[in-house]
């Protein structure tokens, strides 16, 4: 899927900060949706958007987070659907 935008190895770190960066934000303005809920806690989901490299173009993509008890999210799965 990142290759398909134009980005390549040396751009995971940048697409790792902004996937948190978004998410993040997000989570604390409460765009997020609301998943399974069990023992290990709440499930939601991240619309997170970033720029074709090739193009410059919007781009976005759903991540899945975790929120255990102590309110920390923690990414779970960095695609889980367009």
């Amino acid at each position: 899927m990142f290759k398909s935008w134009g980005y390549t190895v040396d751009d995971s770190k940048y697409l790792q900060l902004e996937c948190e960066r978004q998410a993040l934000e997000k989570y604390v303005n409460g765009n997020d949706e609301l998943g399974k809920l069990d023992k290990y806690g709440q499930r939601i989901s991240i619309r997170v958007s970033i720029p074709r490299k090739d193009t410059g173009e919007m781009v976005s993509y759903i991540t899945g987070w975790m929120v255990p008890q102590n309110g920390k999210i923690k990414l779970n799965t960095p695609y889980g659907g367009q």
